[in-house]
């Protein structure tokens, strides 16, 4: 059952990081840490965007190598 919700979290980690990406670029903003965190923190004003923010860079980085 754990591995469902580990699941369930990397999904959801992929989502918000590309939902904060796509946001920047439509409002033609820089691609940054902070800009990402800052989009990041208004979709999940309870959640830490640092842990979500890393998670996501290092699934990002799993799949490209």
């Amino acid at each position: 059952m754990e591995t469902k919700y580990t699941k369930d979290a990397i999904y959801i980690c992929r989502l918000m990081f590309g939902q904060a990406v796509l946001e920047l670029l439509v409002d033609n903003q820089p691609i940054t840490n902070r800009a990402l965190e800052e989009k990041i923190k208004v979709m999940l004003p309870d959640a830490q965007p640092e842990l979500i923010y890393s998670v996501a860079l290092d699934l990002l980085n799993d799949t490209l190598c």
